[in-house]
């Protein structure tokens, strides 16, 4: 038996088939009279059953039961006319801030009621007809039947009943690592050109409610949705952000979105810190989950960006969990977000890549704001149905499974997969071949007595195929972090690879050319594409005929061999120096650290 997803405007009709009773029903519902009305024209066949008919009759009361329902439920979800944006008196919090914070507020409510749809009803929801409050302030919640369990429901489903105490220990500092480093890389990436592009954009365009803060400048507002674009920006624009596995880069795609949020909210239904924490670990869990739903999405990518793709739904979960969102519009939002996901791999090593992350935070928050005024989408996204591709359009092979609601039996993904920290600006494939060039290096030195290229006639990588960072000579800062062959000879002639490196005086050096010119290039069959299982292998042929190599299976920041909390801390301080004087830097440090004891997380956003 099929049941209809969703409401449509105009009259819809309904077909039950059942194989064994071989029956036929139709029928028109008007949205108009409410009205049911069977299709004369279904009259049963001689072969009817009465189970058969009886079945028949069944769903289509069900049917009308599920329309009244959803003509109940629209008045008070439906989207305002005007409200939000540039619809407020100048200095005063928007509609929509407003509502977010009765959502968040309805403190009055017990869990229980706040499940279901969840809507906390607005002073022009009850002028609409909706019933006025409860004594003592619980609004009353419209419920509906719970329809059959799919997996974008479960997803949904998760994210409404994710609890604080959910969270292991592990996981609590894993993110916290996480959301300290995200910060750092956004703070220095705050100094760089693709930022000053995006940022000079956002302030030109439009900012009716300025009350967001940005990465690294201070005197700064914007309005949430652009905060979140240009911090996301700022994040992934020198390519230094962390990366899981499978490969997406999740703290950059979720942690802008929620500063941004933290701020929009009034006063007194401010998040606090443990729900910060846990909207983040959730916007992960997602990531993670979707990630695992295929086997492509195991290999360093070739069509779309991931973190383009689950990273929005990422952003849309992780806002959805800030906010309260009940578990329908939880759905909603992941279906939303599906419908503003997905970007390129062509535009790696351009400026634009770091604008895929830019718009998955940005996209994501608006998912959930849309979702959170009404707005619907297809609650079967993330589930693979035939002939109509949903989420499983941006993979060729997609196999989804249920998300089982967090609890005893449920384990956090970041709990059994750590997390890649980079030691160095550039795309993580790099950090497997310059710890190797850094070996032969030292083989290298401790031969010649010094570092001289004169003595190298050939070097040869042997590196996985990935037509993006296979670049022999690249022209840019952007390429030069996607290419294998620069960012080894940069560690051959320079003994580090680091901020400087990338600089324009730094890739056009002749020196560097040269040793350019000297590289080829093998794709050994056991060395393949993926993060969990590549390796690196950095030779010299001299000219003596002696030949020394270096290779690195796990660079140090791998998830299988991870910073130091020392490591870690000493990246942050010298990312956040570049544009925050040293008590503001340890200030965050400490912020983040106790991030489970403040009483407002926007605490978090006004310190950047």
């Amino acid at each position: 038996m099929e049941l209809p997803g969703g409401l449509m405007s105009s009259p819809w009709k309904f077909s039950c088939t059942k194989q064994k009773a071989n029956c036929l029903l139709d029928a028109d519902i008007n949205p108009a009279t409410s009205t049911f009305q069977p299709h004369t024209s279904a009259t049963p066949r001689a072969e009817h059953t009465e189970q058969g008919m009886a079945l028949a009759k069944a769903a289509t009361s069900m049917v009308y039961s599920t329309f009244q329902r959803l003509q109940a439920l629209r008045a008070p979800l439906r989207l305002r006319e005007g409200a939000g944006g540039t619809g407020d008196a100048p200095g005063e919090p928007g509609m929509l801030q407003r509502d977010l914070g009765m959502l968040r507020g309805n403190r009055g409510c017990s869990e229980g009621s706040r499940a279901g749809l969840g809507w906390a009803v607005g002073p022009g929801a009850l002028s609409a007809g909706v019933p006025a409050p409860r004594e003592g302030g619980c609004c009353p919640v419209v419920t509906r039947s719970a329809p059959e369990e799919s997996v974008t429901s479960s997803f949904a489903s998760f994210i409404h009943a994710a609890q604080p105490e959910h969270l292991s220990q592990t996981v609590r500092q894993r993110s916290k690592r996480m959301i300290l480093d995200s910060i750092g890389v956004g703070l220095v990436g705050s100094t760089t050109r693709v930022f000053d592009i995006a940022l000079r954009y956002c302030r030109e365009l439009y900012s009716s409610v300025a009350v967001s803060s940005v990465y690294g400048k201070p005197g700064v507002k914007l309005s949430p949705t652009l905060a979140a674009f240009t911090n996301g920006v700022a994040t992934h624009s020198m390519d230094f952000d962390d990366t899981w596995h499978p490969a997406t880069h999740p703290s950059g795609a979720v942690l802008p979105a929620l500063l941004a949020a933290s701020q929009m909210l009034p006063p007194n239904t401010k998040p606090n810190g443990l729900d910060f924490l846990l909207a983040f670990n959730v916007g992960l869990e997602v990531q993670g989950r979707l990630m695992h739903f295929s086997t492509e999405a195991h290999d360093i990518p070739k069509r779309f960006h991931p973190p383009s793709v689950v990273g929005t739904l990422g952003s849309a979960a992780a806002t959805a969990k800030l906010l309260s969102l009940s578990s329908a519009q939880c759905c909603h939002a992941l279906g939303i977000a599906a419908s503003l996901a997905g970007s390129p791999m062509a535009n790696a090593a351009t400026q634009a890549k770091p604008l895929h992350v830019g718009n998955a935070t940005r996209l994501g928050l608006e998912a959930a704001l849309l979702a959170a005024r009404g707005m619907e989408a297809n609650p079967l996204i993330l589930d693979d149905i035939p002939g109509c591709s949903g989420f499983s359009a941006f993979y060729s092979v997609y196999h989804p499974k249920p998300l089982s609601v967090p609890g005893q039996h449920h384990e956090f993904l970041l709990e059994k997969q750590d997390i890649a920290f980079k030691r160095f600006p550039a795309h993580l494939g790099m950090h497997w071949v310059v710890d190797a060039a850094l070996s032969v290096r030292n083989l290298f030195v401790n031969y010649a007595g010094s570092f001289c290229p004169s003595l190298i006639r050939t070097i040869v990588l042997k590196i996985p195929v990935s037509k993006y960072i296979n670049r022999p000579f690249p022209s840019s800062e952007h390429q030069a972090r996607h290419s294998f062959q620069f960012n080894a000879c940069a560690a051959l002639l320079d003994g580090e690879v680091g901020l400087g490196s990338f600089s324009e005086s730094s890739i056009h050096r002749q020196e560097l050319r040269e040793l350019l010119d000297k590289v080829v290039v093998e794709h050994p069959e056991d060395n393949v594409a993926n993060f969990d299982k590549m390796y690196g292998e950095v030779a010299l042929l001299l000219h003596s005929g002696d030949v020394l190599t270096g290779k690195c299976d796990t660079f140090y920041g791998h998830w299988r061999k991870p910073l130091s909390k020392e490591s870690l801390l000493k990246k942050f301080r010298s990312n956040a120096s570049h544009v925050l004087p040293e008590e503001k830097i340890e200030a965050i440090i400490t912020l983040v650290d106790n991030l489970e004891n403040l009483s407002d997380s926007s605490q978090l956003a006004c310190s950047l």
